[in-house]
């Protein structure tokens, strides 16, 4: 017996059948010996940047060979002052920042 809903009981707010179908194809999913996937997906790789200065700590994360310049970062801020906080460049978590321009965006 399966634990995941069959198609026909999907209701509102939950995933249509061709994404349950994409979930079960792509998604890791354990077999009922040992919780090993049946398929793995390899997750991509990813540059990354680190920047400290003071309290702050600045981290950007873009495909690989991405330049630093270009508008294709995910910027977040962690500020390690009592209470510590992570914030993201202009309230954005999309890839859509310049890590060279990272002091100067708002951090919401």
């Amino acid at each position: 017996m399966s634990n995941f809903p069959s198609v026909e009981n999907l209701g509102s707010g939950h995933l249509s059948p061709e994404a349950l179908m994409m979930f079960e194809q792509f998604a890791r999913i354990g077999n009922s010996v040992d919780g090993q996937a049946f398929q793995r997906v390899r997750e991509a790789d990813e540059a990354q940047r680190i920047d400290v200065s003071g309290n702050d700590i600045y981290i950007g994360v873009a495909i690989p060979n991405t330049p630093e310049g270009d508008l294709a970062w995910k910027i977040k801020l962690i500020n390690t002052v009592n209470p510590i906080s992570i914030k993201w460049a202009d309230g954005s978590t999309l890839y859509n920042k310049s890590w060279t321009n990272r002091t100067s965006y708002t951090y919401l």
